[in-house]
């Protein structure tokens, strides 16, 4: 391995190095009296704690920051206080563009941070907070390899704007993290970002070839002594009433309620027991509607809590976030052809024990009668995941899943994994690489069959480049994950060039990809090459860039498109090209735009998407999405079209209602799903749900279904 890349890295033009600083430490210091959490830090207890704050610019320029931050950390027995004075010449001007619990920030003024508690140098706690209160959370996995946004932890958090800037509150119980007593030191970093600048300011280290996920660079916090967790259990009643309404064959309405419980159990410190009973998801935002126009099938993401909740802890191979083949995929229980099945109860075991990360989850299905696959059996499934920690970034583990949602011949899936990280190499860059085997037993194909794959990655500032392998057997099927292509060999690969230019220009944007797909006798069947000769970035965030690509695919048999369109069986060459162009969100009115047009098959295409972003301050945005494509071919012509339609009000951090309304050409169908979010305090919520389906008729759009569900759910910790 080492000797077919050590000679392409030695040939790539590198960034100049960084200016390295020393490894930041803070100390945390006890108080008799904790603070009063109102973002107010007049508070006495502040004067107790030392304030730190040699933060370091990163980006548009490396260097000091414009404005002056200092943090304090206090702690007693039941929280982490933090308190942040983020100085600002122009209060004004802070930007602050949501109040909502979650919401997308990434124009805001904001401060993020992460906490690795275990200061294993690979996975944290990560939390967020704007001028407006707005708090968000998540669990960062492996260095960033996994980003588990959707997990929502209990802890208080207020910010004000004053005549110096903006002040920010938090409180954390110790309860809400998982951490390794009698451990006093951990691992921290904290990221300000001025929105008008659109400029970055680090706490540890001005390498801009880490991020704030990358937990191995992160600075050190110390003082935490005495840390407890008690009993560490919370038990989390909740209780839905539902009403449906069908007007398919006649109108038909149901009412009808139900209850459940969610418990998790801290087993030690670092080892967590998570039990579910009746498994309601009626608060579950509905998926973004998407036309096929490959042959291959569609991915759609996990949007459940319960199964996002310590997702990294199965994340297998060089699986990336955007990565479309897993060997467990959560949507594969309770979901079967975008229909759900009942979940009767479910386990999971998630933590560390020692140097090993564990994660554990077993499912119990409901029988049901589903319309794409009919009869459905109860059904038991089990995924495992283990893997142990080497060295100061890198890990060897193992996958083993069980069962079939719908086959009742079962399905077992074994799997090993292998990978190596640095933040070191070649002086103060990033290296990774990963190696996978997979093995399906299915008394379904009554064969088994293997798949195996890596990647090298070289994932820096100005240079960055990837490389991926992978073979997926022909009858490799793995019941409980996702695999969009079987029978093939796949090479691709990418390198990408962005220099700084200056202040105004934040870099250019260069880059070359390449794919290869032969099935497993190296029979050709689809090679691709993309170029992006130019794209620029500028500072204040707006972005444009043109690229082309040229396709060769063979295709073994006809391909049905679309209805009644069938591209015929051969081979096939066509170019295409593309411009895309996007405006900042940190103007009240932002966009992006992408136009290509070319070949297709032994046709044309002429693809359009384009968004349209628009916001009142905090409390209220709106984001109209359009996607059109236009094919000709022989066999016949025909359009896809998607609207989109999000609006997002923020009463308050803890009060938002937002409406997402869809329309598509192929099923001629809109549906609605608003969604009431209320959180009474931290650990409370409640939620009020509509869904709404309309049928295109002569007269217009008629109202087929109707759901309305009311959920209401609190937080017993004991």
């Amino acid at each position: 391995m080492s000797k077919l890349f050590l000679p392409l890295l030695a040939a790539i033009p590198l960034a100049p190095p960084s200016i390295l600083h020393a490894q930041e430490t803070a100390r945390a210091v006890r108080t008799q009296t904790p603070p009063r959490i109102d973002g107010d830090l007049s508070d006495p207890a502040w004067k107790e704690a030392l304030p730190f704050g040699s933060f370091h610019q990163i980006d548009p320029v490396l260097g000091p920051p414009t404005e002056r931050t200092e943090v304090r950390i206090l702690f007693d027995e039941r929280n982490l206080y933090i308190g942040i004075r983020l100085f600002d010449s122009h209060p004004e001007l802070i930007l602050s563009t949501s109040k909502e619990r979650d919401a997308r920030l990434e124009a805001d003024d904001r401060v993020e941070f992460i906490l690795d508690t275990f200061h294993d140098r690979r996975n944290a706690f990560f939390f967020q907070m704007n001028a407006a209160g707005s708090k968000g959370d998540a669990l960062i996995t492996d260095n960033g390899a996994d980003f588990n946004k959707p997990w929502d932890g209990i802890w208080e958090g207020k910010s004000r704007i004053d005549e110096l800037g903006w002040t920010i509150e938090i409180a954390i119980p110790f309860k809400t993290l998982n951490f390794r007593e009698g451990l006093e030191t951990w691992g921290l970093n904290f990221e300000r970002t001025i929105g008008r600048r659109n400029e970055t300011d680090r706490w540890n280290g001005d390498n801009r070839n880490v991020h704030l996920f990358t937990i191995a660079a992160a600075g050190e916090l110390t003082g935490l002594t005495g840390l407890r967790q008690g009993i560490g259990l919370d038990v989390v009643p909740f209780f839905v009433a539902n009403s449906e309404r069908t007007r398919i064959d006649g109108e038909e309405t149901h009412i009808f309620g139900s209850a459940g419980v969610d418990a998790f159990q801290k087993l030690t410190p670092n080892l967590t027991l998570s039990l579910t009973l009746n498994t309601d998801f009626a608060e579950t935002e509905v998926d973004g509607r998407q036309i096929n126009l490959t042959r291959f099938p569609l991915f759609f993401p996990e949007r459940r809590d319960f199964f996002l909740q310590d997702a990294g802890n199965f994340a297998f191979g060089d699986q990336g976030r955007g990565d479309r083949f897993r060997p467990f995929f959560s949507r594969r229980i309770g979901l079967v052809d975008g229909e759900e099945v009942g979940i009767l109860a479910g386990a999971k075991l998630t933590g560390r024990v020692g140097d090993y990360n564990v994660g554990v989850l077993d499912v119990q299905t409901d029988s049901a009668d589903t319309d794409a696959s009919g009869p459905i059996d109860a059904k038991n499934l089990l995924v495992a995941r283990v893997s142990k920690n080497v060295g100061d970034q890198s890990r060897i583990g193992g996958i083993v899943t069980h069962g079939d949602p719908t086959d009742p011949d079962g399905n077992t899936v074994l799997g090993v994994d292998a990978r190596y990280s640095t933040t070191s190499f070649r002086g103060d860059k990033t290296l990774s690489a990963s190696a996978w085997a997979l093995r399906s037993d299915s008394g379904a194909l009554d064969a088994s069959d293997t798949a195996v794959g890596g990647s090298l990655q070289y994932p820096n500032d100005v240079v960055n480049w990837r490389i991926n392998v992978r073979e997926v057997g022909e009858n490799f099927d793995p019941a409980l994950g996702f695999v969009s292509r079987t029978g093939v060999r796949q090479y691709w690969g990418d390198i990408g060039y962005r220099p700084r230019v200056n202040e105004s220009i934040r870099s250019l944007l260069f880059g070359i990809d390449a794919q290869l797909v032969t099935d497993t006798n190296d029979v050709l069947e689809t090679w691709q090459v993309g170029v992006d000769p130019f794209g620029i970035r500028w500072n204040s965030g707006d972005e444009f860039g043109f690229s082309y690509d040229h396709v060769h695919d063979e295709l073994r048999e006809d391909f049905e498109i679309s209805d009644g369109v069938v591209i015929p069986t051969g081979s096939y060459d066509y170019d295409r090209v593309r411009f895309d162009a996007e405006t900042a969100e940190l103007r009240p009115v932002s966009a992006d735009f992408s136009l290509s047009g070319g070949e297709f098959f032994d046709g044309h295409r002429t693809a359009l998407s384009t968004a349209l972003r628009f916001r009142t301050g905090p409390f209220f945005k709106a984001h109209l999405e359009y996607e059109r494509n236009r094919i000709t071919l022989p066999g016949g012509d025909f359009t896809t079209q998607i609207v989109g339609l999000r609006t997002k009000f923020s009463f308050t951090p803890d009060l938002s209602w937002n409406t997402f309304l869809q329309w598509d050409n192929e099923s001629d169908t809109v549906g609605i799903n608003s969604r009431l979010r209320y959180i009474p305090k931290p650990g409370r919520e409640v939620f009020f749900v509509v869904n709404q389906t309309f049928d295109k008729s002569a007269s217009g759009f008629e109202p087929v279904q109707q759901g309305i569900a009311f959920k209401v759910s609190t937080t017993l910790r004991f």
